[in-house]
């Protein structure tokens, strides 16, 4: 069978050589999730990779960054990716680091001694959609772990020396629950060490469950001021030393910023706290065309 899903990958990889690894989600159940809806779970061969690998190499430097593509490539055996980086190595033997995305159940259902044996061989960082840091949102968006599961397998990654980068949805928790979902989501990255955080803003895509949801009465959209007023917030909880990358067009406002730099945090506050005294409710509503971004 061959893959059908289109690859996708973070703001972050834009130039890193890109690899074919699964497609579809092990677990395709979070309720606002588009991205892999429809594409049944299927992995490469070692073979298959090393061939798509032979065709990219003559154009990548043999020390390149590379990403392997797919929702949840972690959720392999680690058998498989010490295969997928045993290949990898071989025709590209400098190679910086490989990243791949993951679920906070990947994680868990991996020893400490097989995270630190993968972080040895080369998988250097997993890209996580924690999304939300609020139990109650998480759970209404059904994604299958609460805030403090995703601390304690953040955490072994820390301990194995993996680094991460977080994806954080603003205004997941719907309309009144912005603040809320802020002060949550600051209170549980401040626990662990993400090299980087990255924010999207809540988009309701056709053929989800969470449009569903909106149609039943179930989800209010949150306005794009609260989405605003909750990177606010969450900005000004967050004491973790990170890198926040806001650059993401899914992003009501798009900044990037070392959290340890209190003068660039301070501007970025500033900044944001000078777009909500200075736009209206409907100027800020243009700035951020979601219809347009729900026919992507």
């Amino acid at each position: 069978m061959e893959f059908t899903e289109p690859a996708m990958r973070p703001p972050q990889e834009a130039h890193s050589l890109l690899l074919r690894a699964t497609q579809g989600c092990t677990y395709n159940a979070c309720h606002f999730c588009y991205v892999s809806r429809g594409y049944p779970f299927m992995a490469v061969t070692a073979e298959q990779l090393e061939q798509e690998a032979l065709a990219q190499k003559p154009f990548f430097p043999a020390d390149t960054n590379i990403y392997l593509t797919g929702s949840n490539p972690f959720a392999l055996p680690s058998a498989t990716l010490r295969h997928y980086l045993a290949v990898l190595r071989r025709h590209f033997p400098l190679f910086r680091e490989l990243s791949v995305q993951s679920r906070i159940d990947d994680i868990a259902r991996k020893s400490l001694d097989e995270l630190r044996e993968l972080r040895h061989l080369g998988l250097a960082q997993l890209y996580i959609g924690v999304e939300n840091g609020h139990d109650a949102v998480l759970s209404l968006m059904h994604k299958g772990y609460t805030a403090a599961q995703a601390v304690e397998q953040l955490q072994r990654l820390d301990e194995a020396g993996i680094a991460y980068t977080t994806f954080y949805v603003l205004g997941l928790g719907g309309k009144g629950m912005g603040r809320a979902c802020a002060a949550a989501t600051a209170a549980m990255l401040n626990q662990t060490h993400p090299r980087r955080i990255t924010t999207t803003g809540m988009t309701i895509f056709p053929e989800t469950p969470l449009a569903d949801m909106v149609r039943q009465g179930q989800f209010t959209e949150a306005s794009e001021r609260e989405k605003i007023e909750e990177l606010l917030a969450f900005l000004e909880d967050l004491t973790a030393d990170t890198f926040y990358d806001g650059i993401h067009y899914l992003n009501p406002l798009n900044y990037r910023f070392a959290n340890t730099n209190a003068a660039d945090k301070r501007r970025v506050l500033d900044d944001i706290r000078d777009t909500l005294r200075t736009y209206s409710d409907e100027e800020l509503e243009l700035m951020v065309d979601r219809k347009q971004m729900r026919s992507l």
